[in-house]
């Protein structure tokens, strides 16, 4: 007994001591983007995508760039399929297009990818064609960004209704 009592004590310490260091493992960032396990709101805005392949739109899936295992958020991610890109860092700085969409390709399923890597894309913001490589487009506040992958559609879309959304 004066043995197995204390052994029992130290494996039991040793447990508990365990459990309260363990840190699960964390995901690695994407393109700069840290996941973490709370959401970031000190700096919190939302920009709407929309994407084109040969004029048809496409849905941007829910829970890109949200993980179950580990348990995390990046800072671009969606909640639900509407498009909504949320922005939730823990401080301002140049979030942009081409970093969502590698979020987007290492989260979640890479078909999307795999049936436009060879088609030309061109991004719209506001309506108006964004000069430049369509990956560098910013995130920013209640803008809507138009990516068309080959044949445009007839309209492209020039503002989006964030609803209650105010940032």
């Amino acid at each position: 007994m004066r043995i197995i009592v204390p052994v029992i004590i130290a494996i039991a310490a040793a447990g508990i001591a365990g459990a309260i260091f363990y840190q699960p493992p964390t995901a690695m960032a994407i393109s700069g983007i840290e996941c973490d396990r709370a959401e970031q709101l000190n700096y919190h805005v939302h920009s709407h995508l929309g994407i084109f392949v040969n004029g048809v739109e496409q849905q941007i899936p829910s829970d890109v760039g949200i993980l179950s295992s580990p348990s995390c958020l990046y800072w671009l991610h969606t909640h639900s399929d509407d498009g909504i890109i949320h922005v939730e860092a823990p401080e301002a700085g140049e979030y942009t297009v081409g970093q969502f969409l590698d979020v987007w390709q290492q989260t979640n399923s890479t078909v999307f990818f795999d049936s436009v890597s060879n088609m030309p894309a061109t991004a719209y913001v506001d309506g108006e064609e964004f000069q430049g490589d369509y990956r560098s487009v910013p995130l920013e506040s209640l803008k809507q960004i138009v990516l068309v992958y080959g044949t445009p559609p007839e309209d492209i879309p020039a503002d989006y209704d964030f609803g209650s959304i105010t940032r």
